[in-house]
C-alpha cells in the first residue's frame, strides 16, 4: 500500500532519495538534545495512518495532477529545513519563540511544534490539493491527539501544543495566515524544498512547463547563519530559468511571512565564469492542451 509513495512505477531520482537520507541525519542530530521533539519524531516517523496519508498525498498530488512530490520524502526534508532554521534562530539570541515567550513553552516544545507541523503539513492533499491545508489541520488534529499523550499527559499543555501545530499546517500553504514565528517556519522550511529531484517526477509525467523546467534548474538549497541577515537561504541554479522556482515559490512564502526581514535568497548559476547553462529540453510542442518535450 506504501509501497514507492503509490507513484506506481515512477521511480525517485537518486538526488532526491539522497537529499531524504541527509535530512533524516539533520533530524537525528538536531533533535538529539531535545527528548520530547526526538519522541515525536520516532512516533511519526513510525506511525501508519500518517506514512499511508503521505503517500496517498503523493497519489493525488503526483499521479492524478502532475505536481511535484508531496509524500514521505518532501515531509522530511521540509522537516530538516525546518529545524535548521529555528536552531540558527535561538542560537542567534535575537529572535523569541511565540511558543516560549507568549506560551510559557521550552526550546524542545518548540523543536516539537516545528517538526510536527512540517511533517504534517501535506497530509490533506491525499483528499485534494484544493483546500489542502484544511484537510491536513483535520487529519493533523487526529494524529497528534493519539499521539501526544505519550508526550504531554497534562490536557491543557496538550491543547496548547495541539493548536500551535494546528496554527502552522493551516498557515503553511503561502504563509500570509502565519501569525507566529514557529508557523514562518513551517513556511519557509516547505518552501525551500525546490530542487530538481523533486520536480523530476512531474516532468517524467509529461508536464513540461515552466513549472517543472524551473525546477529542474535548481540544483541545490542550502539554510545557513546569514551575515547580514539571520537567515541566508543559498540556491545553487544550473539554468537561469530556475528564478521562477524563486519569484514564485520560495520568495513568495519568504516577503509575505513574519520572518521576511530576517532572510536573505542568493542565488547563482553553477557555472557563473564561463556563463554556461544546462540546456533542460531540445524542443517543445504544444498540442492536444499540453506541452510536451519533443
Amino acid at each position: 500500500m506504501t509501497g514507492n509513495g503509490l507513484l506506481y512505477g515512477l521511480e525517485m531520482p537518486s538526488s532526491y532519495t539522497s537529499l531524504e537520507e541527509a535530512s533524516i541525519k539533520i533530524l537525528d542530530m538536531g533533535l538529539a538534545d531535545h527528548p520530547k521533539a526526538k519522541k515525536m519524531f520516532q512516533l511519526l516517523s513510525s506511525d501508519e495512518e500518517l506514512n499511508t496519508l503521505l503517500n496517498l498525498a503523493n497519489f493525488i498530488a503526483v499521479r492524478k495532477l502532475g505536481y511535484n512530490d508531496h509524500g514521505p520524502i518532501h515531509a522530511k526534508i521540509v522537516a530538516a529545513n525546518g529545524i535548521t532554521i529555528l536552531k540558527i534562530l535561538l542560537e542567534s539570541g535575537k529572535m523569541e519563540m511565540d511558543s516560549i515567550k507568549g506560551l510559557g513553552m521550552t526550546e524542545d516544545d518548540a523543536h516539537l511544534i516545528v517538526l510536527s507541523g512540517c511533517l504534517l503539513h501535506d497530509i490533506g492533499n491525499a483528499i485534494h490539493r484544493v483546500e489542502h491545508e484544511t484537510f491536513s489541520v483535520l487529519y493533523g488534529k487526529s494524529i497528534l491527539d493519539r499521539l501526544l499523550p505519550e508526550i504531554y499527559p497534562d490536557l491543557a499543555q496538550r491543547t496548547a501544543v495541539v493548536e500551535q501545530v494546528l496554527h502552522a499546517i493551516f498557515a503553511h500553504d503561502e504563509g500570509q495566515n502565519a501569525l507566529t514565528i514557529e508557523a514562518a517556519i513551517v513556511v519557509i522550511a516547505d518552501g525551500c524544498d525546490i530542487t530538481k529531484g523533486r520536480g523530476r517526477l512531474s516532468y517524467d509525467l509529461g508536464k513540461h512547463d515552466i513549472h517543472s523546467i524551473s525546477a529542474l534548474s535548481i540544483e541545490s538549497v542550502y539554510i545557513v547563519k546569514g551575515k547580514d541577515k539571520l537567515i541566508e537561504i543559498h540556491v545553487k541554479m544550473s539554468n537561469s530559468a530556475g528564478i521562477y522556482q524563486l519569484q514564485e515559490t520560495l520568495g513568495k512564502k519568504v516577503a509575505v511571512s513574519p520572518l521576511k526581514d530576517h532572510v536573505e535568497i542568493v542565488a547563482e548559476l553553477v557555472h557563473p565564469k564561463s556563463r554556461q547553462e544546462l540546456q533542460v529540453f531540445d524542443r517543445i510542442v504544444f498540442s492536444d492542451g499540453k506541452y510536451r518535450n519533443a
